[in-house]
């Protein structure tokens, strides 16, 4: 898990090349177990100052300042400074399978546009009438969403199809010096 670690920073920037999969898995597997305990510490400050609040004054709070206030937090900000590097890493690995790099598109873009609606549909119901149409959009680029996603997790699981592709040699054969390669 170090080495891979390690990896990812070195190759923070670099969208060429091949990423294997237990370079890619172990780095998720890391960056999972950090984003947990910031979430976790994050979640014990948030309800302890919601309940502070609610038992000072109930009516200061509202639902515009947790959305607000939701963008400067620890776990949204390490995401943000992980965020090129999680790109870079999974366009290597994608490579390393045989495909492009931009296929990571076909995952991102169905969630954006689900994200969109969703808000919409979400703020028409807290606010007056509810927007069924943007229900009924986010229903579907969900759907989308959900399917691009588990396709993705089934090319970032597969092995390399090849030992030498269009983006580089495999980097678990032998011949690769032994700093960059975690065995699978």
């Amino acid at each position: 898990m170090i080495d891979a670690v390690k990896l990812f920073f070195k190759n923070y920037f670099n969208f060429t090349g091949r990423a294997s999969r237990s370079e890619y898995w172990w780095f998720i597997l890391a960056f999972a177990i950090v984003y947990i305990v910031i979430s976790t510490i994050e979640s014990v400050f948030i309800f302890a100052a919601i309940f502070d609040d609610i038992l000072n004054d109930p009516y200061s709070y509202s639902t515009s300042d947790a959305i607000k206030d939701s963008f400067l937090m620890p776990s949204f900000l390490f995401y943000l400074a992980m965020m090129i590097g999680l790109l870079s890493l999974a366009a290597r690995r994608l490579q390393d399978r045989g495909h492009s790099g931009w296929w990571q598109l076909a995952n991102i873009i169905p969630g954006i546009l689900f994200l969109i609606p969703y808000f919409v549909f979400l703020f028409s119901i807290m606010d007056g009438p509810i927007n069924t149409g943007a229900g009924i959009a986010a229903s579907i680029f969900g759907i989308i969403a959900f399917g691009t996603g588990v396709t993705m997790i089934v090319f970032l699981c597969l092995p390399p199809k090849e030992d030498v592709n269009k983006w580089g040699r495999n980097p678990l054969l032998p011949e690769t010096s032994s700093t960059d390669q975690i065995p699978d």
